[in-house]
Formats: structure tokens, C-alpha cells, sequence
């Protein structure tokens, strides 16, 4: 018995390590970035991959570089300037964007939208196809609890980072995460103490 609480409090202890890394990030719903409804756009056609908001972030957390590393969108904190920050999109609802000397080959790039009460932070991944497009707000209820009866928010403004991608020169290598490396060696250590109060 004194075994099986020994692993069970050494798990604990990893998950508590492991969890608080991006708690505050959650995924947008599938529909924000599919073909046909996505939040931003070449005509019917997506221009994004992935999308999250983070829930750390208030009305009063403007989208510049800082605020944006951050929150370590799409996991990471390394986010540089496009030369493309805090853009008023005037009216707000929809809009046009356009990346600032585009190079998929050497960038990964993401938009950055802000709100007012009720949202946080969003951002949206580019898929490299498209360096033009449009968006329309991604501030609707659901999945952003708005105050009243607001169904949907305008965007106060937005920006657009880019980040070195490494993968352009090297192929990538797979490394096992640490916290999957620890929770092995740990069902190992399990396994050894079984075997050794069994023999």
C-alpha cells in the first residue's frame, strides 16, 4: 500500500510541475480556423492553422510584443517584431491584413487581436499560404462570455509577429519531452519495487 501512495504522490508532484506551464491558453473552436468560417481568410479558404486565447489576459492587456511573449502563444516566448504593432482597424468588426515582408521559409507568424470587457487576447497562426487576406472578429459569445446581451465584439487592435524558425535549415529531431522522460522513469521505478516485494 505504502507503494502505491509513494507513486501516486510522485506523480502528483510532476503533474504539479508539469501544468501551470500554459494553463491560461485555450484553444478557439475548431470552426475559427476551417475553411468556409475561419476568423481569418483568403475567400473561402483559411490562412491560419491553429488558434488560442489566453484567459490570463484582461481588457486592459493591450496586444504589443510583451504582453504576446507572454502569454507564449503556440508555446513559445521568442515572438519578434513585423514592424506591424497595435493597428487600429477603424470600424472593428472585419478587416483586411497584409504580412510585412513575408518569408515563410525563415518565420512562423501570427495575428494577435484585442478587445475590450469580457475578452482576452487572441491569436491565430498563419498556415503559410497566404501572406493577404481578410478577418472578421474573433470576439463572439460563445466562446467569450460578453457582458449584456453582446453577441459580438470589435476588434480594438491587432498585431502581427513573427518568429525565427529554425526548421528552415535542419531537419527536426524528436526529443522526448521531460515530464514524459520523468512519468517513465517513475512506471519503471513502480515496476522494480513490485518485482523486488513479489521475488
Amino acid at each position: 500500500m505504502k507503494t502505491y501512495l509513494l507513486t501516486a504522490a510522485a506523480l502528483g508532484t510532476v503533474a504539479a510541475f508539469i501544468a501551470p506551464a500554459q494553463a491560461a491558453l485555450i484553444a478557439c473552436p475548431a470552426s475559427f480556423v476551417a475553411d468556409g468560417t475561419a476568423k481569418v481568410f483568403n475567400g473561402s479558404n483559411s490562412a491560419v492553422s491553429g488558434c488560442q486565447y489566453d484567459t490570463a489576459t484582461s481588457q486592459s492587456t493591450v496586444a504589443n510584443l510583451a504582453n504576446i511573449n507572454a502569454s507564449a502563444f503556440f508555446g513559445y516566448s521568442d515572438w519578434a517584431s513585423n514592424g506591424q504593432g497595435q493597428i487600429d482597424p477603424g470600424a472593428g468588426g472585419a478587416g483586411s491584413f497584409n504580412l510585412a515582408g513575408v518569408d515563410f521559409v525563415a518565420y512562423d507568424y501570427i495575428i494577435v487581436f484585442k478587445s475590450g470587457a469580457g475578452t482576452h487576447l487572441t491569436a491565430f497562426q498563419f498556415n503559410e499560404e497566404f501572406a493577404s487576406g481578410n478577418w472578421t472578429t474573433p470576439f463572439t459569445d460563445p466562446p467569450f462570455d460578453l457582458p449584456g446581451r453582446s453577441t459580438s465584439h470589435g476588434v480594438s487592435h491587432y498585431s502581427i509577429v513573427k518568429r525565427y524558425n529554425p526548421k528552415a535549415e535542419e531537419p527536426p529531431v524528436d526529443v522526448p519531452e521531460p515530464a514524459t522522460l520523468a512519468l517513465l522513469g517513475l512506471g519503471v521505478m513502480g515496476a522494480g519495487i513490485m518485482r523486488r516485494r513479489r521475488g
